[in-house]
């Protein structure tokens, strides 16, 4: 008959002396990234610009998001007459491998060009603790906006509607323009992309491009859209129909964006 196992002291002492001391450790590191949450809210609305930048790692990825150092625009937008609003809503912070994240629902408001602006969607930061503290790593949306995301998502979709014209008017000069001379995906240069639509103009009299609004993805110098579409093209007066969800590869050039990949 086996005895019953007996508890030694060395368990009991990491039962009760070590447990509450990782609790307390968790508490800390929760409280923590609180507090750079909240700096990361009230610096926007108090157009404090120096401490909205220094929620970041010094290496964070959108630096250079758009070509310049996002931290210039992002003063700019925080030191304007018209300060920006933001709140946020539905905070979730969880622990894991070295890192914490924090999923959240953000609204943002303010002037930009003149206009009023009201941007809002969820986003997932990733953060890591340094010697510092708590940084964000990556993640933020807000940050995108505030350097400038929605001039270029307002080029993009005026690069998008260039396209629609161009096949509306079979305008093989303004197709050209949009894809990027450097294009190479699938097997595909820029040389055979502009022939490809060029014989497609030849083979149909009148050709119909109708897209849904775009989900973009931005990387420094380029973007990832994904758009539904429907395609309609007549050859001789009967009409075939494509409906389906396209993938583009952006690149941001000297001359704007450019189409460089999924044609």
């Amino acid at each position: 008959m086996k005895r019953p196992k007996v508890q030694r002291p060395l368990e009991f002492f990491l039962v009760f002396c070590l447990f509450p001391v990782i609790l307390s450790s968790c508490s800390s590191h929760r409280r923590e990234v609180q507090e750079l949450m909240n700096r990361y809210r009230s610096s926007i609305n108090d157009q404090k610009a120096e401490a909205f930048l220094g929620c970041f790692s010094p290496a964070y990825p959108d630096s250079f998001l758009f070509g310049e150092p996002a931290e210039k625009q992002i003063r700019m937008e925080l030191s304007g007459s018209h300060p920006p609003g933001l709140k946020i809503s539905d905070q979730k912070i969880e622990f894991g491998s070295g890192q914490a994240r924090v999923s959240l629902r953000y609204f943002l408001s303010r002037i930009s060009a003149g206009q009023g602006r009201q941007d809002q969607g969820r986003e997932e930061l990733i953060l890591k603790r340094g010697p510092e503290g708590w940084r964000i790593e990556s993640g933020s949306a807000i940050y995108q906006i505030l350097a400038g995301r929605d001039r270029e998502e307002d080029e993009i979709r005026a690069l998008l509607q260039k396209r629609v014209q161009a096949l509306r008017e079979k305008d093989l000069e303004l197709f050209r323009g949009l894809v990027d001379p450097q294009y190479n995906f699938s097997g595909k240069n820029f040389e055979l992309v502009v022939a490809g639509m060029e014989n497609t103009f030849n083979n149909y009299q009148r050709i119909e491009l109708t897209l849904d609004p775009p989900k973009l993805t931005f990387f420094p110098g380029r973007a990832d859209l994904v758009e539904g579409f429907r395609l309609r093209a007549w050859s001789q007066e009967k009409p075939v129909e494509f409906n389906d969800t396209e993938k583009l590869g952006l690149t941001r050039t000297g001359q704007g964006w450019k189409i460089s990949k999924g044609l």
